[in-house]
């Protein structure tokens, strides 16, 4: 059940981002049009890259999204892992 889980639609990170107006639509299709050609980068990645969320702001948004959506997808969990937080940091040092 990728999509739903207990008969509910679970929204994608992007989208959570959107609705809160933690992001705006225009600055998530950016991120989705980055990702299109590297696949292998996660969406709050790309956001923290481009300058629309700071890398404390994506850590919190994605909390956020867990206990709103009342999912725990294999995904989510890679993003709040302490270790895939540090990979992200460690990535954004790189670049600099």
């Amino acid at each position: 059940m990728a999509a739903q889980e207990s008969g509910k639609h679970v929204k994608r990170v992007g989208e959570f981002l959107v609705e809160n107006k933690i992001i705006t639509q225009a600055q998530l299709r950016e991120a989705l049009e980055l990702q299109k050609d590297n696949r292998e980068r996660l969406i709050g990645e790309i956001l923290v890259t481009l300058g629309y969320l700071s890398k404390e702001d994506l850590v919190m948004a994605l909390e956020m999204y867990i206990v709103d959506s009342d999912v725990n997808p294999s995904h989510v969990d890679e993003w709040l892992d302490q270790d895939e937080v540090d990979m992200i940091i460690e990535r954004m040092k790189e670049k600099k």
